[in-house]
């Protein structure tokens, strides 16, 4: 057999071979969380995010800078020294960015997330 064809059959292999992973994994959302960080980060992405009740004024205007908080979430390290871990209630997650030098304080609930407190 003549290299052409080799490769013919070679790129014909592989095209079809491409086109069924992409049908059969295409739409997923496979991401790696294995290390603790990455866990809290994507459990906090997913839920919605709500302000406490100190961060709005009587106005319904937030008071603290929360501008960029998905995005926040994203490039955010997990102070575990600082948090609050409980086995039955709620977590309270200190995070902190470098860049921005600002930190938060989220509470994580089964399906809310809530700002706490922005420095």
């Amino acid at each position: 057999m003549r290299l052409g064809r080799k490769l013919l059959y070679y790129m014909l292999g592989v095209g079809l071979g491409v086109f069924m992973v992409y049908f059969m994994f295409g739409d997923r959302d496979i991401q790696c969380n294995y290390f603790p960080n990455d866990r809290v980060l994507y459990d906090l992405r997913k839920k919605e995010m709500r302000l406490a009740a100190d961060l709005i004024d009587e106005q319904g205007v937030v008071i603290a800078d929360t501008g960029g908080l998905s995005a926040s979430l994203e490039r955010a390290r997990v102070d575990f020294e600082k948090s609050r871990i409980d086995d039955q209630g709620c977590n309270v997650y200190f995070l902190k960015l470098k860049e921005m030098e600002k930190a938060f304080e989220i509470e994580n609930c089964d399906s809310i997330a809530t700002l706490l407190r922005v420095n």
